[in-house]
């Protein structure tokens, strides 16, 4: 049983399942754990991001300020 996904809900993600995910490159994902803004764990070999941190470190990006037209 994979005990990743509850009730259907997948509950964490490979570093290539999280990039694809959020659109930026797995070289970001490993940018952003470094960088201390995006939690990881490890399970064996694995390395899995929970959807709680994917949430949290959506919300902590800084809003994209208007341009000047």
């Amino acid at each position: 049983m994979d005990t990743t996904v509850h009730a259907g809900l997948k509950r964490s993600f490979r570093v290539d399942e999280f990039a694809a995910r959020n659109s930026i490159s797995r070289a970001q994902v490993y940018v952003e754990m470094k960088e201390g803004r995006l939690n990881a764990r490890k399970v064996g070999s694995a390395t899995l991001i929970t959807i709680e941190d994917e949430t949290a470190w959506l919300a902590a990006l800084p809003a994209m300020k208007p341009s000047a037209a």
